[in-house]
């Protein structure tokens, strides 16, 4: 399959470079456009006002001065150029860290995904955990060569561009109990953010820690992820319309 594969952690991090070789050694077709630097929680932002330079690394690998979302905008822009030679699919990540529940609305490996499907290119945005080692990379590109394989044998699948979040537990391949089809849970919000002082007399804050998860929902994210340990895959949407809103806008306003 022909790949365009990004992340937010930067295109010289651990995960993109892992799950990049091993999709390669099975023979797939893959480019690399990804951010020069970390760029976690950027969402789906892009620049705006700041010009943005692409930079070829070697035959496969370019990097980007900017975000996960413009990284897939120029790949698609300068790698593949034109629509009908996009790829056949975008991979963000692997990313180094979890994205459940609320996650998916700061995370900029979501975000690259989220610009994929926007350009109607099935797009993937896959999380593994295991700080500060990170000891099982191997193990979750393995499982992302799985589904590529499973993608490969299943064209039809294709029909319809899609999203899909994605987070496998930090364990040996052999270890992972399976795949299971999720929603995203439900975490209470973030903790207040950290106030420090800096020798200089400066306030300076640092972000909370996520909220606590007391129970999870059966066939969320959270529970089949952190609970069971499978490798959740969250389908997600672009478009975030409440429709059960629309009566009562319709009824204040008309």
């Amino acid at each position: 399959m022909r790949i365009l594969l990004t992340n937010d952690d930067g295109y010289r991090a651990l995960g993109i470079n892992s799950v990049f070789n091993t999709l390669i050694a099975a023979g797939h077709d893959v480019m690399i456009v990804a951010p020069e630097l970390n760029s976690s929680g950027a969402g789906q932002s892009i620049a705006v006002y700041t010009p943005i330079t692409a930079t070829q690394v070697s035959e496969r690998i370019h990097y980007v001065s900017s975000t996960p979302a413009d990284s897939v905008r120029l790949g698609l822009q300068i790698v593949y150029g034109d629509r009908s030679n996009y790829p056949d699919l975008i991979i963000s990540g692997i990313n180094l860290g979890e994205n459940i529940g609320e996650d998916v609305l700061y995370s900029g490996t979501v975000g690259a995904a989220r610009e994929g499907l926007i350009h109607c290119v099935p797009s993937l945005a896959v999380s593994t955990t295991g700080r500060p080692k990170f000891e099982h990379m191997e193990s979750a590109s393995k499982v992302v060569l799985d589904l590529v394989n499973r993608f490969a044998a299943n064209p039809d699948a294709f029909n319809v561009p899609f999203m899909w979040n994605i987070n496998i537990p930090a364990k040996p391949y052999e270890d992972i109990e399976g795949y299971e089809a999720t929603q995203l849970g439900r975490r209470t919000p973030h903790h207040p953010m950290d106030k420090q002082l800096t020798p200089r007399g400066n306030v300076i804050y640092w972000q909370g820690e996520t909220g606590e998860i007391s129970e999870p929902q059966l066939g969320t994210d959270l529970d089949v992820f952190l609970k069971q340990e499978k490798v959740s895959i969250t389908p997600l949407e672009i478009y975030s319309t409440n429709y059960s809103q629309m009566p009562i806008i319709a009824a204040l306003t008309g």
